[in-house]
């Protein structure tokens, strides 16, 4: 599974302080042809994007609930959930995202339970099914650097590049998407009804209205 090679990276390679796990699909997305290409790579450096949200975990341990999926719960932006795990319509990226965390009291997948573990699994595919086979995606998993005492929660971004940058971006690093987070949350809600009407996403997804969660539903640091 792409947990446990993400974990032989850093078995079989002593220097590897990260592993990246990246998919991507269709040619805007970055695959040089129309294929599903998922990718694990050993870098020797935690990276500026993991610095960043190690810090701002130090700061504010509870920063993954208070300002993602406290604040997606609050503004209508939840698109589904189960016992392990949560989707929302993200905001602040510089492409049209959906959000997809563990619930799991561990930020470092390998450590976490096969029933956690297949909960991810189950509303990520979910996810990319809802999102369907014509839009350019990336997929982006992000966790817990092995051997970092700051406690962050696994999650994994799904974004749709169907941006195109226009020039105005570089000169501002303003970057706009084409497509709001509560059009994108619409848009995957209409289609997840539809899957799960037809029997083709795991059972047990509670879904939009359905959804029940209260504040604070990330364990990660409890």
């Amino acid at each position: 599974s792409s947990v446990e090679a993400a974990r032989s990276g850093y078995d079989l390679i002593p220097a590897a302080r990260y592993v990246v796990v990246f998919q991507n699909w269709l040619k805007p997305a970055g695959a040089s042809f129309d294929h599903l290409h998922k990718q694990i790579v050993a870098i020797d450096e935690i990276g500026s994007q993991q610095e960043a949200a190690i810090a701002r975990a130090e700061a504010t341990p509870n920063v993954f609930n208070d300002a993602a999926v406290n604040v997606a719960i609050s503004r209508g932006l939840l698109i589904a959930h189960n016992e392990h795990a949560v989707a929302f319509a993200g905001f602040g990226h510089r492409y049209p995202t959906i959000e997809v965390y563990s619930r799991a009291a561990s930020g470092i997948p390998w450590e976490h339970s096969p029933e956690e573990v297949a909960g991810m699994s189950d509303l990520v595919h979910a996810m990319h099914a809802a999102t369907g086979a014509d839009v350019a995606c990336n997929e982006e998993w992000h966790y817990q650097p092995p051997g970092v005492g700051t406690a962050m929660p696994w999650r994994i971004m799904l974004k749709w590049r169907v941006s195109t940058l226009a020039g105005f971006e570089g000169a501002s690093k303003i970057y706009l998407n084409t497509i709001a987070p509560g059009t994108i949350r619409s848009r995957v809600v209409e289609r997840l009804l539809l899957l799960r009407a037809d029997g083709l996403i795991a059972p047990g997804l509670t879904i939009a209205d359905e959804a029940d969660l209260r504040p604070d539903p990330l364990l990660y640091h409890r």
